[in-house]
C-alpha cells in the first residue's frame, strides 16, 4: 500500500495520520514508526 502524506489509517482502533508519503513494509506500522505516523 503507498500512503500519501495527510492520509489516515485505523490500525489496532487507533487513527492514525500519515507524515510522510512511503510504501508500507513489514515493520513499519504506525506504533513503530512515528516519524511515518501520528496518532490522532
Amino acid at each position: 500500500t503507498v500512503y500519501t502524506a495527510g492520509a489516515l489509517a485505523i490500525y489496532n482502533g487507533g487513527t492514525y495520520r500519515c507524515l510522510q508519503q512511503h510504501t508500507a513494509l513489514p515493520g513499519w506500522e504506525p506504533p513503530n514508526v512515528p516519524a511515518l505516523w501520528q496518532r490522532q
